[in-house]
């Protein structure tokens, strides 16, 4: 999930920087060094612009990551999608946030701290087939309805 927001927001940022969409509000920014800036006003084709462009949008989105609910929307909000969760989900907007922020908080603590059990020290928290397929279904739908809404 992480790696398809960023793929959407570096596609639309790029797009902002040369010129093919409006930025999504006038306190927009990315946060592009001098040099950045003036490698994009040197390049000599389109081309060269697209790739330059690219080149440091994608360096300077390296920094963030798009797996929580709130951050997703910030970042499409960024490039010009705001309110991505009410206008995608509606009033289904929050359950679905909360739904996979706890997906995204339980990757966290199986990467980060070995899905240690808060309640049993040592022992690993349980994961069945169905939480993790349910985990997969919540991830999947997500994404697959925000999307067909870009």
């Amino acid at each position: 999930m992480d790696h398809y927001f960023h793929g959407v927001v570096l596609d639309r940022a790029v797009d902002i920087m040369v010129g093919r969409a409006a930025p999504g509000t006038a306190a927009s920014k990315v946060g592009m060094s001098f040099e950045a800036v003036r490698q994009m006003i040197g390049a000599a084709t389109p081309a060269d612009l697209e790739l330059v462009a690219r080149t440091h949008v994608s360096q300077r989105l390296s920094l963030e990551t798009f797996q929580k609910p709130d951050d997703i929307g910030t970042a499409l909000a960024l490039v010009g999608v705001p309110k991505v969760w009410s206008s995608v989900f509606g009033t289904a907007a929050g359950p679905t946030k909360v739904a996979l922020g706890v997906v995204v908080t339980r990757r966290n603590r199986i990467v980060h701290q070995a899905d240690s059990d808060p309640l049993t020290p040592g022992a690993a928290t349980p994961l069945s087939d169905a939480d993790a397929l349910d985990a997969i279904n919540s991830v999947a739908s997500v994404v697959q309805s925000i999307d067909s809404y870009l």
